[in-house]
């Protein structure tokens, strides 16, 4: 029978999957925002910001009440480090959108867990499952198939794309190393902070219409709010290279999203590889769940 600190493990670890699964399909949707923004990148930002900050704060607020200041000053150098890394996150991939498609900024994003895996060895120690590796190469494999010389090579939103990528990775480790930083108060603070450093950037920042402060609103508590919510939240739970890994399902799922929604159709090598990515996130989380039900 089962011990109860395994079943604990277990439910915590599957809690930790669906949490970062949810923030995977909900973070697919920030390329089909950018496209329904038609402005420069900090007034992106900047509305998105202020949006996510609003719907951010209001959940800390709820949660912690009179103590969320408290909360918010405890957070100290780890949670100021995640925040840094989570803005640049923030900044860094509308950009990426606004100079590549969303299907291939999307799919680059499937190098996180080769970023992840090696910040997680140097700097925790934790080693990354074979299984994860194996899953790693195969989603290489997909991402070599969408920007390999037959497509022209890596434009410069898809170098964009990277380092939005290799700061996540470092904000995954991060968040896994600082598992008694309160993440939910670091997520609005990296909301607040692209507002503020956008603010005397944006361009067009009075020029929206209706329709784009919706849009606005829509990023800020779609991908921005529950994405990193339940990212941050889950990405806690579970190894730093698992995390990346399933995150790496954004490639099929944020060129649905922009397929679907603005009518961005993908490159056929774009399908072939995000379909490559895909199959290594399902097989490996497949194979995890297979492992737990034996073990049981």
């Amino acid at each position: 029978m089962p011990s109860p600190d395994l079943d604990a493990s277990r439910a915590t670890n599957l809690r930790g999957l669906v949490l970062v699964s949810l923030s995977t399909i909900t973070w697919g949707s920030g390329g089909l925002f950018v496209r329904l923004l038609p402005f420069d990148l900090w007034t992106i930002c900047f509305w998105r910001g202020v949006f996510g900050t609003l719907f951010i704060g209001a959940y800390v607020v709820w949660r912690f009440g009179g103590q969320t200041w408290t909360v918010i000053r405890r957070m100290g150098w780890d949670g100021a480090r995640i925040a840094v890394l989570s803005t640049a996150v923030i900044v860094l991939f509308p950009a990426a959108f606004q100079h590549t498609s969303i299907a291939n900024a999307f799919t680059v994003y499937a190098a996180a867990p080769f970023f992840t895996a090696a910040f997680a060895w140097s700097w925790l120690g934790e080693r990354p499952a074979w299984l994860t590796v194996g899953a790693s190469i195969v989603a290489l494999a997909g991402l070599v198939v969408m920007l390999g010389p037959s497509t022209g090579g890596p434009q410069v939103g898809d170098l964009l794309a990277f380092a939005a990528t290799a700061c996540g990775s470092l904000m995954t480790v991060a968040i896994r190393r600082s598992k008694d930083v309160e993440m939910v108060p670091v997520a609005a603070l990296s909301t607040a902070l692209s507002a503020l450093i956008s603010l005397p950037l944006a361009v067009h920042l009075w020029d929206l219409q209706p329709q784009h402060y919706l849009a606005a609103a829509g990023f800020g508590l779609g991908p921005m709010t529950l994405g990193m919510m339940l990212y941050i939240m889950g990405s806690a739970l579970i190894p730093a290279a698992l995390s990346a890994l399933i995150g790496t399902a954004e490639a099929p799922i944020g060129a649905l999203w922009a397929w679907v929604g603005v009518g961005e159709v993908p490159a056929v090598t774009t399908m072939i590889g995000g379909a490559i990515v895909l199959s290594s996130v399902v097989g490996r989380i497949a194979l995890e769940r297979r492992a737990n039900s034996n073990a049981a």
